[in-house]
């Protein structure tokens, strides 16, 4: 008799304890992914991905080798929640290959894996600034001159691709903010008068733009709200000095007289 009330207190012991003191089973894993597998020269990259429990609002750690295992990028990001967003651009000097992605959180650590495809870059000079295109493989397009409408907000530059061999051509293009912009909208790009998609992204200084362009094609055309002014920061400022040194003279002229 005494074991058998041993047992039901042991029993009943057990039960308010699996009350009180509820066991926490594992709530999962950490996760993370890149918003595409394979990259070229110019792109930007996305991480996104989720931890199972925020841990005493620490950040979550990303580290980014390249082909031959030096740090190519480092995050340290903070949680919204339990989600985490990275986002970087791949240079015009990265070298081609597989990238490790280290992703590390509290104790659980994720490893993957995405590609770059090396490109050639072109450059258009665009008064005191530049657009930089990429290009992969050899169907080169020449670019040539150059003219800024700040009426229309308009960016237009004269093109060639009598070196393509292909239909269409794939060109990258990094676009400054300061060239042209659209705030809460995408830049618009025609071709010969045409409207041509163009995947777009952003980081707080440039816009991407990853368009395919028809062979035969003479006139580009980047439109926005707002365009670089028509004089460059060198030539306002070389024209603020004139208008100042002009009304100081005149002044001096008038005093003397």
């Amino acid at each position: 008799m005494k074991i058998e009330n041993n047992v039901i207190i042991l029993l009943s012991f057990l039960a308010i304890s699996s009350i009180v003191f509820p066991a926490y089973a594992d709530t999962g894993t950490i996760t993370a992914t890149s918003d595409k597998s394979s990259y070229e020269q110019g792109d930007k990259v996305t991480i996104t991905g989720s931890v199972p429990q925020v841990v005493d609002s620490n950040p979550v750690t990303i580290i980014i080798r390249n082909p031959i295992g030096n740090v190519y990028d480092v995050g340290q990001v903070d949680l919204s929640n339990n989600l985490f967003v990275h986002d970087f651009v791949i240079s015009d000097d990265s070298i081609g290959g597989d990238y490790t992605v280290n992703v590390k959180y509290d104790t659980q650590t994720l490893q993957f894996h995405f590609t770059v495809t090396p490109s050639t870059l072109t450059i258009i000079p665009v008064l005191d600034s530049q657009i930089a295109v990429r290009t992969i493989g050899t169907n080169l397009v020449q670019y040539g001159e150059v003219s800024v409408s700040t009426t229309d907000n308009k960016i237009t530059v004269a093109m060639n691709t009598f070196n393509v061999t292909t239909s269409t051509v794939e060109q990258k293009y990094q676009i400054p903010k300061e060239i042209v912009d659209t705030s809460g909208g995408d830049i618009t790009l025609t071709v010969d008068g045409n409207n041509i998609q163009c995947t777009q992204s952003e980081t707080d200084t440039m816009r991407i733009l990853d368009c395919y362009l028809p062979i035969g094609s003479k006139e580009l055309e980047l439109s926005g709200t707002s365009v670089i002014p028509e004089f460059g920061q060198f030539a306002t400022l070389a024209i603020s000095i004139a208008m100042i040194t002009v009304i100081i003279l005149s002044r001096t002229r008038k005093i003397s007289v």
